[in-house]
């Protein structure tokens, strides 16, 4: 390899690095995973036990690479290679790209360079099969991606609104924040069924910290942390992610029942607070995608229409209003 390519490699490093904390073959590895594990569950039916590992069958007398031969391994693997033949970001492949590789007659994996973590463990590649073996899943992403959402064309859907959209996806793996949405509404219910009963009679201290736990005010400071302009969801989730935090600082001040069960008041609040905080993965890998732009984009609507899914924006719709419903609540609970 020459110093050239070997700058260009470490700087390729840097970048994913900087974008996502980690090294450009765990993350890889990293978003194979979802896309796998997805395909897995959909071929089993959603909410079938998930079976011990898909696996793609090797031709005869092949090393697979990473030793296994898991489907996630390979996917992972095309996708480093992808990536690094094209000098961008994992996260940045074109699923469409990913799948073309997967095609009869594509440069076949052994023909080029491996990631420092295969090198340094002697291990070798799997065959031409096993990789066209991960073609029906990447071919199944770019479907469901286009007949999910009509105004973005699936050859436009990368790796990394992939699996940002599946993360919020309901229902899915890391999307369940219908039910933290659910179990805090219904949290708030029994505070006030409660004190309405008269089972209930909120304290001096709790009325206090209703009083002063605001929900409608900016995090200090936070407008000038990410340079201007910057996309308007990046501002609204860091907001709710920020109010997680006051949230759960209001609930942890607040007495508890009989000195270790937290009161109503505070369940209610630390149940918001939980809803809250799941938006805080997905809104930091956007902030640090964002701040890895070479210069901020000009229109940056546009550029949250390709980084932010539809199901994290409608997450953020929903967290909005189970915060509306919180200063309701602290409202009512100050007033006694």
């Amino acid at each position: 390899m020459s110093d050239d390519a070997k700058v260009g490699g470490a700087r390729w490093e840097s970048a994913h690095r900087a974008a996502y904390g980690c090294g450009a073959w765990e993350r890889a590895r990293h978003q194979a995973d979802v896309l796998v594990a997805w395909h897995t569950e959909r071929a089993a039916g959603f909410g079938a036990p998930a079976p011990d590992g898909q696996r793609v069958q090797p031709a005869p007398r092949v090393k697979w690479p990473w030793g296994s031969g898991s489907t996630e391994n390979t996917m992972g693997l095309v996708l480093w290679r992808l990536a690094h033949e094209t000098g961008v970001l994992v996260d940045q492949l074109l699923l469409t790209d990913a799948v073309r590789y997967c095609e009869p007659g594509a440069t076949s994996l052994p023909a080029g360079p491996l990631p420092d973590e295969a090198r340094a463990g002697g291990i070798g590649v799997g065959s031409a099969e096993s990789v066209a073996g991960i073609g029906p899943v990447l071919r199944a992403h770019v479907a469901d991606g286009a007949a999910r959402f009509p105004h973005r064309t699936a050859g436009r859907m990368t790796v990394g609104l992939r699996v940002r959209e599946l993360r919020a996806t309901p229902d899915w793996e890391g999307g369940d924040w219908p039910a933290a949405l659910t179990l805090a509404r219904r949290a708030m219910r029994r505070a006030d069924d409660l004190r309405e009963q008269g089972a209930w009679q909120p304290t001096e201290r709790e009325r206090a910290v209703a009083a002063r736990t605001r929900l409608d005010r900016e995090p200090t400071g936070e407008a000038t942390r990410l340079r201007s302009p910057t996309p308007a969801w990046t501002a609204r989730a860091r907001r709710l992610v920020h109010l997680a935090l006051v949230l759960a600082d209001a609930a942890d001040s607040l007495p508890s029942d009989d000195g270790s069960a937290p009161g109503p008041a505070a369940q209610a609040l630390s149940a918001t607070a939980d809803a809250c905080v799941l938006l805080r993965a997905g809104t930091q890998e956007i902030e640090h995608l964002w701040a890895a732009e070479p210069q901020a984009p000009a229109d940056p609507g546009a550029w949250e229409l390709c980084h932010v899914p539809e199901a994290l924006r409608s997450q953020i719709e929903e967290t909005e209003l189970l915060v509306r419903a919180a200063e309701v609540f602290l409202w009512m609970l100050a007033c006694g």
